[in-house]
């Protein structure tokens, strides 16, 4: 009976929200004052990027495979404590994102996560995205990542990636600070993965989406109510791969403040972690469920946690709307209350 006007509550409402905490388990923002508004939605076109190549061989989405460095003769050598767990994707729609999340984490504390425990946490995590751009220069072809929202937020913007493709490996190099690669020191080697089996109702799902707002809900049996209608959190992306893979990026609007250092205090730490959240992994929808749902399997969140936490969405996908909400809870009175978030596709952007 329960799910049955669960069912119906889906079904019936155009618009419910969700609160942000509760789909990615993002805390609560950080106050304002003081600090530098972030990007509100991502731009569909780059205006001042050059005309670009073809992006079709770097479209794909790809696992972490390992990191090189240059030794003192300038080879190239893996790093040997490699010990991180990241997928990268590119979208023919000319669209990527990021994640890369240390394996050897530990869990905030029962009472936490304390600023130092956030500190701790996000050391070593990447965390990204936004449109790209492939073009070349006299020593190869390169990829600027247009980054529109980042964990860190005061990191560079455009970042300059020179690449080379060796079979199923996608190698990058950051440009050196004169933009070069030759002055290069660093490599980060991503191997693709193969496209997935999905349902034609999960094939559905595929693309990047943008946030538009959010909603709360109340159903009291003989009255129903929503409302508190927030775009804090208004561009803030969410992407399904051909591979089964999904991620999550939510970041604040406003309340967002550059580190004065290249590494965070604990206090500036916690404060992009109140403002940024999300997680990645693969996904699974399960359209013949009443009411339908999909699976998002995190097999990382910039909260630490161990092992694959399962975390289900109750959807409605209409046209380019997709609306996601965790399931509602009942209260005391027996009212059902929850929420959703409303994420819109992304227009394909030109080469």
């Amino acid at each position: 009976m329960r799910n049955r006007r669960i069912a119906l509550i889906v079904a019936a409402v155009v618009g419910l929200p969700f609160v942000l905490a509760g789909c990615a388990e993002m805390p609560a923002p950080a106050a304002e004052g003081g600090s530098t508004p972030a990007p509100s939605a991502p731009p569909t076109e780059d205006a001042a990027a050059p005309a670009g190549l073809p992006r079709g061989p770097i479209v794909g989405t790809y696992r972490l495979a390992g990191r090189n460095v240059k030794d003192e003769s300038g080879a190239w050598v893996p790093v040997e404590d490699f010990n991180s767990l990241g997928y990268i994707t590119y979208s023919d729609t000319g669209y990527m994102a990021v994640n890369v999340m240390p394996l050897d984490r530990e869990p905030f504390s029962d009472d936490g996560p304390t600023p130092e425990e956030v500190q701790a946490a996000l050391e070593g995590y990447t965390a990204y995205y936004g449109p790209f751009s492939v073009q070349e220069d006299d020593e190869g072809g390169f990829l600027v990542h247009h980054r529109i929202g980042q964990i860190n937020p005061g990191a560079e913007v455009d970042a300059k990636r020179f690449y080379d493709i060796d079979g199923d490996r996608l190698i990058l190099t950051p440009a050196a600070a004169d933009g070069t690669k030759s002055g290069g020191n660093r490599q980060v080697v991503w191997e693709r993965l193969p496209d997935a089996e999905l349902s034609e109702e999960a094939q559905r799902f595929v693309g990047f989406r943008q946030l538009l707002y959010t909603d709360r809900y109340e159903d009291r049996g003989s009255e129903f109510w929503r409302g508190d209608r927030n775009d804090g959190r208004a561009g803030s992306w969410i992407i399904y791969t051909p591979t089964g893979h999904m991620m999550v990026h939510l970041m604040a609007r406003e309340g967002r403040t550059a580190y004065a250092e290249a590494t965070p205090t604990p206090a500036e730490a916690m404060a992009a972690y109140r403002t940024y959240g999300g997680y990645f992994g693969t996904f699974t929808v399960h359209e013949d469920a009443e009411p339908q749902y999909v699976v998002h399997h995190q097999e990382g969140r910039t909260r630490p946690v161990e092992g694959v936490t399962d975390a289900e969405r109750l959807y409605h996908l209409e046209g380019d709307v997709l609306r996601l909400g965790g399931r509602p809870r009942t209260t005391d009175d027996g009212d059902l209350v929850g929420g959703s978030l409303y994420w819109e596709l992304l227009p394909h952007r030109p080469e």
